[in-house]
């Protein structure tokens, strides 16, 4: 069995050319963590030095200028060289993970499910629940990500847009089959139960969306990336516009991202 040599396995060029292996091999998920590994290798490994440096102060000790000068002078040529070569690394790296992310958020597309609900789909559907059941309220969630402009500014477009169809598939696997998903731009989304539904089982409801969003595995995203929600619940009173619940629903979601975020509120 090959012995695998430890210090050539976390070398960061060693990493690049498995990264650009596993691309052309069509490995997307492989090629995308040897790149991230290359990028944290590179933000935390120091380049060896030759010892140039001190072959100077040696010789300079020692009364020889001339080696001194000499060796001063290879060791700023070795600094200027490694300089280069990692910034080199970096930019192939970095290259590499877009076109990777681009590859993967395509795929992910291709792979969706159907589209959520627009906010006039939304509006038509909770008009039909309303007319079923005239005389009973119906309760409203909306669902806003934290901090996604974070994501957006530490990583990229790409990292943001990859969370929101995650956080669409999180919300999908907490609804019942005649729930209603909508997106109503940005980060926030509108979730609708069927039949008629207490404020306080929407509120449970509710915790229960925030804590599968913060439980989400994100990091398989990004390492080290963490998400959470806050959601604001509101009933629509009978004859009430949906565009009166809604907003009422997303005052009380700004005033969990005022207070702490992460967390569930009630309008009324």
């Amino acid at each position: 069995m090959p012995v695998t040599d430890p210090a050539a396995e976390s070398d960061p060029a060693a990493l690049l050319l498995r990264a650009e292996a596993h691309a052309r091999g069509g490995r997307v998920d492989a090629a995308l963590a040897a790149a991230r590994e290359v990028l944290a290798g590179l933000d935390e490994a120091a380049v060896p030095d030759p010892g140039h440096l001190a072959r100077s102060h040696a010789h300079e000790a020692a009364g020889d200028l001339r080696a001194a000068l000499d060796s001063l002078r290879r060791h700023l040529d070795w600094r200027e060289a490694a300089s280069a070569a990692r910034l080199d690394l970096r930019a192939r790296a970095l290259a590499l993970q877009v076109a990777l992310d681009r590859r993967a958020a395509g795929r992910a597309a291709a792979d969706a499910p159907a589209r959520l609900a627009d906010r006039a789909q939304l509006e038509a559907a909770a008009d039909r629940l309303a007319a079923q059941q005239p005389d009973a309220p119906q309760l409203l969630l909306v669902v806003g990500l934290d901090h996604l402009a974070r994501v957006n500014d530490a990583w990229s477009r790409i990292t943001g847009d990859a969370v929101l169809h995650a956080c669409e598939g999180v919300l999908r696997a907490q609804s019942r089959p005649l729930d209603l998903l909508a997106r109503l731009g940005g980060d926030h989304f509108a979730f609708l139960p069927a039949g008629a539904v207490s404020t306080t089982r929407a509120l449970m409801v509710a915790e229960r969306l925030r804590a599968a969003i913060q439980a989400h595995a994100w990091g398989a995203l990004q390492p080290g990336l963490a998400m959470s929600a806050s959601v604001g619940v509101a009933a629509r009173a009978p004859g009430e516009g949906l565009a009166d619940a809604l907003a009422r629903a997303e005052s009380a979601l700004a005033s969990c991202k005022r207070n702490g975020r992460n967390q569930v509120r009630n309008a009324n």
